[in-house]
């Protein structure tokens, strides 16, 4: 097996995962695209199954680049927000596989990238928020974000601007999810009877 073979089947796939999610990516088309004969897909990968994991093994690869990158930022707006400018592909290819569709013969992997993208996130926020001492509430909140994130991202809209708006919106959601989660457990602690 070449490398340089391989890198451009899962470079090709993965700009269609991005874009089009795991159902855009037929044998067919892909070696249509790269001008390839289909039987070098069989050769290099046997079966789609075989190719899916692969070209997770490939995001999970680009997801620790960026996590180096986002451990330098300073702040969210505007350095994470350019950094997810600059690596589109890869926060596309998050949005596809944990919002708009998620394939089942990959499960165990696919939450492999955003768990080495939260590693860094997570610090990343807690200088910019008030976020919960507790890691675990933190990462749910941060996981909510994500997904709200990843919900509302195309490839037409992944630009600074639209970015900066949707900070902006995800502040406020999150900032009443926090607010109110605060006043309903002061709620139950201040109705809660003591048992002196």
């Amino acid at each position: 097996m070449t490398a340089s073979k391989i890198d451009t089947w899962i470079q090709a796939g993965y700009k269609l995962l991005a874009t089009e999610g795991m159902d855009g990516i037929k044998i067919e088309r892909l070696a249509k695209i790269l001008t390839l004969n289909k039987s070098g897909f069989y050769h290099y990968f046997g079966t789609m199954e075989s190719y899916h994991k692969n070209l997770l093994r490939y995001h999970i690869r680009i997801a620790k680049g960026i996590a180096a990158e986002i451990a330098s930022c300073q702040n969210i707006d505007p350095d994470l927000l350019l950094l997810i400018v600059k690596h589109k592909a890869f926060f596309l290819v998050e949005s596809q596989l944990l919002v708009k569709g998620r394939p089942t013969h990959v499960d165990d992997q696919v939450d492999e990238a955003g768990k080495i993208v939260n590693e860094e996130l997570l610090p990343l926020w807690r200088k910019t928020d008030e976020l919960p001492e507790d890691d675990s509430v933190a990462l749910a909140y941060l996981n909510i974000i994500r997904h709200f994130f990843y919900g509302q991202v195309d490839a037409e809209h992944i630009n600074y601007e639209f970015l900066h708006k949707l900070t902006v919106d995800t502040k406020g959601v999150m900032n009443k999810v926090i607010m109110d989660r605060h006043i309903s457990s002061h709620y139950v602690m201040s109705v809660t009877p003591s048992h002196s």
